[in-house]
């Protein structure tokens, strides 16, 4: 890793750091981006001929950069990112484990403005409300924050749901029974939309699919997980999702015969015998954009970029699991959605205490799907 370290930042940041804050942050069901202008660009403006040796970018993490989960796949993305337009990736200056207070998150701030950056990531959505406050300090460093639009911050999102339809195809349609499984970390907006969209990719596949959900009420925590996956396992279910980041659920399936989808970073190496393939992260395209924009003085605070697609990924397909075709009809399906003959979101749709959320013929807007406080009718459980 040739990310700059300052051990003094971490040392400062010691006292505020909480090891176990929410990887991918628990407020973007607050609020919704009202339009998506940003998104709107193909791509990123070429930056053929820009100097990038003096463009500095921070990262502030919840955990740390190789966790195997969401800071691992931000901070990966954000290379992908320098590397496809050319920044040196010792211009990446990461302060990590830093909790969502309000000391610590000051403390990361004024850290990476005394090194000179150009732009900010929080790759938590927690980081939100402190980094609104902070930005006016140093309206020259552009701030780029996950989660829901966000006074004085460029907003970013992906829709999970769109990788995750194919996740819930996936499972159902190599399910013998009527019934998968659900390992799910926080009821967050983002958990909720994993959740609902390998719901509907199993309906999809068979409308007689439903989804079981089991909580572990941790962003992060290996002993909660491994029970969460053992527990669905002990149900009879042998097919599962997940939304959470430690190794747990796919060790735990593979250790009981069962198979899971992968999520944040392939998994597969950590469990080959069960992991079919992985939902991934891939923030790599937005980082490009709002890059680009910090780089040639366009960038705005009104920018809210909420993409699928490449960005909603999925991972290579593990052969020895998932049959050739089971693997055509699921990238089918990825072109179906891609083109808007799939609309995951798309009425009449209810949710599971038998609500109409969207009637036939309609879909589901932006604001709702961002934050989505609901599980929809085929899912076992409550979100509360």
């Amino acid at each position: 890793m040739k990310n700059k370290r300052f051990a003094s930042i971490l040392l400062a940041l010691a006292i505020t750091a909480a090891s176990l804050a929410g990887c991918s942050g628990g407020s973007s069901a607050n609020s919704a981006p009202a339009s998506t202008p940003a998104a709107e660009q193909s791509a990123a403006p070429s930056e053929q001929g820009t100097d990038w040796s003096n463009f500095k970018i921070g990262q502030i993490t919840s955990l740390v950069v190789n966790d195997g989960g969401w800071c691992q796949a931000t901070n990966q993305s954000i290379l992908r990112a320098m590397q496809s337009l050319g920044i040196p990736e010792e211009n990446l200056i990461t302060i990590e484990n830093v909790s969502e207070e309000q000391v610590a998150v000051e403390n990361a701030y004024n850290a990476l403005v005394s090194e000179g950056v150009n732009l900010i990531i929080g790759a938590s959505s927690g980081y939100a409300a402190f980094l609104s406050d902070l930005a006016p300090q140093n309206p020259d460093v552009i701030i780029a924050q996950q989660g829901a639009r966000t006074e004085n911050l460029i907003g970013y999102q992906i829709r999970n749901y769109e990788g995750m339809f194919l996740a819930g195809y996936a499972c159902a349609l190599m399910s013998e029974s009527k019934t998968l499984g659900f390992a799910a970390s926080m009821s967050e907006a983002s958990v909720r939309a994993a959740i609902n969209g390998f719901a509907l990719g199993a309906k999809y596949a068979d409308p007689e699919e439903k989804v079981q959900v089991v909580w572990a009420n941790s962003w992060y925590d290996v002993d909660i997980e491994t029970q969460s996956a053992q527990t669905l396992i002990n149900q009879g279910i042998k097919y599962m999702g997940m939304e959470a980041s430690s190794p747990a659920v796919p060790q735990t399936c593979e250790a009981n015969g069962a198979y899971c989808i992968g999520y944040n970073v392939d998994m597969e190496e950590l469990a080959p015998k069960a992991v079919l393939f992985s939902y991934v992260w891939n923030f790599a395209p937005i980082f490009e954009k709002i890059i680009a924009s910090a780089a040639d003085g366009t960038a705005n605070p009104d920018d809210y970029y909420y993409e699928g697609g490449d960005s909603s990924a999925i991972s290579d397909f593990n052969s020895e699991l998932v049959p050739e075709d089971v693997q055509k009809k699921v990238l089918q399906v990825k072109e179906d959605i891609a083109s808007g003959k799939i609309k995951v979101y798309g009425g009449e749709l209810k949710d599971n205490k038998g609500n109409v959320l969207v009637a036939a013929g309609e879909t589901m807007s932006d604001e709702q799907i961002v934050a989505q406080e609901f599980l929809v009718d085929n899912v076992i459980g409550d979100w509360q």
